[in-house]
């Protein structure tokens, strides 16, 4: 395999990706392990070539928030810091998965001139994190918690899962305390959902995955 890793006007299901970006290897972390920390100097973007990172804020009151789980193919850093060089990011991220592997390219290297395309490509993946913002602040003000923990495991599922033939299996490791950040709600709730999607036979699970009977009749 090719060392570099190179973009070329790839798509995705939900993404679309800058075009002519060469992202290097970098590193293979074990779970668990800090890619980079909260405060740090943000001079890197990060491509997920295999496994995933959790983004998580530590706030004033102390407590971790988790704003996004990526897995393999996409991009992140600080967005800002293309345009300002004195960015510092504002989570630390975190891998979920043993052998995790990401590539990353210097900031200072990308050249906006030289890459066609490359600010309205960039634009995109901005745009797709403020709809996951926005969608995010919708299901809590709009939906119960049982609901949002659902959807919570489906998007990770759809994002992330492997298909076999019905079923779909996600090899993240995720905390009952993780999903609830991710939704938004109480790690006691998550327990009681995730026990209830169990004996309904919805799901098979251990901390390190989650096997998915039926992904289409999920919320039913």
């Amino acid at each position: 395999m090719n060392d570099i890793n190179k973009i070329l006007d790839y798509t995705s299901e939900k993404s679309t990706y800058p075009n002519g970006l060469m992202f290097l290897p970098f590193k293979k972390l074990g779970k668990f392990q800090t890619l980079y920390h909260q405060g740090e100097l943000a001079n890197k973007l990060f491509l997920v070539k295999s496994g995933s990172v959790k983004l998580c804020e530590l706030v004033v009151s102390g407590n971790q928030v988790i704003h996004d789980i990526k897995t393999e193919g996409q991009i992140f850093g600080e967005w800002d810091a293309l345009f300002h060089p004195e960015v510092y990011f504002n989570k630390s991220a975190i891998a979920l998965s043993d052998a995790t592997e990401i590539h990353y390219i210097k900031l200072s290297e990308i050249n906006f001139d030289n890459v066609p395309n490359l600010v309205s490509g960039f634009s995109n993946l901005v745009l797709e994190d403020f709809k996951k913002i926005k969608l995010r602040h919708q299901r809590l003000l709009n939906n119960n918690a049982a609901y949002r923990i659902k959807e919570t495991l489906l998007n990770l599922a759809q994002k992330a899962g492997q298909k076999f033939g019905d079923e779909t299996l996600l090899k993240i490791w995720l905390s009952h305390d993780d999903i609830a950040k991710l939704a938004d709600t109480s790690r006691q709730t998550v327990t009681a959902v995730m026990n209830e999607l169990k004996n309904k036979k919805k799901i098979i699970y251990s901390r390190d995955r989650i096997l998915f009977r039926s992904l289409s009749n999920f919320h039913n």
